[in-house]
């Protein structure tokens, strides 16, 4: 697979939130959204489930290349205007470094008994996620994929407290 970098401008104000299935990332993005002045969240969720309606039947959209650079210039536009909150597991390392150069990055963390209680309790494709819990935890063990933020014991309002903090510092990149 081949990886094209786009690099976010120094105007384009993009924070990535990474982290497994059922970490939060969803849920600390709209608090965060909530807590940084003109903040939005942009789901290139959206792009990848009409893409695999329309051409990609089956096939891990993160892998198409057209995916990747719909979800860059879609982030770039947004992250003009505002800051681009981006709620999205990235587990391929070419992918994220594609996807999050020059963005602030943060890697959501809870250890397995917590993710499969959240996953557990969730109305959103529970037996799928459940799935994937062994992979993600397996290629978020260093610090490559964001600056760690733990989630276990800790309110969506506190974890994005931290995350604005360390927005408004310029931290995480």
């Amino acid at each position: 697979m081949t990886y094209m970098a786009v690099v976010y401008r120094a105007d384009v104000a993009v924070v990535w939130l990474n982290g497994a299935f059922g970490v939060g990332k969803t849920t600390v993005a709209a608090e965060l959204a909530r807590v940084l002045p003109g903040a939005r969240r942009v789901d290139p969720e959206r792009i990848g489930f009409v893409m695999r309606r329309t051409f990609w039947r089956g096939v891990d959209y993160q892998d198409v290349a057209l995916w990747r650079r719909m979800t860059s210039v879609n982030v770039s536009r947004v992250g003009r205007k505002a800051t681009a909150i981006v709620p999205m597991t990235v587990t391929d390392i070419g992918v994220f470094d594609e996807l999050t150069s020059g963005a602030q990055v943060f890697l959501l963390t809870a250890d397995r008994a917590t993710l499969e209680h959240r996953i557990a309790g969730s109305l959103e494709g529970r037996e799928w996620r459940s799935s994937q819990v062994d992979r993600c935890l397996g290629a978020f063990e260093g610090t490559q994929f964001g600056t760690p933020v733990s989630t276990v014991g800790r309110s969506p309002a506190e974890i994005a407290g931290e995350i604005a903090d360390a927005v408004r510092q310029g931290a995480a990149c």
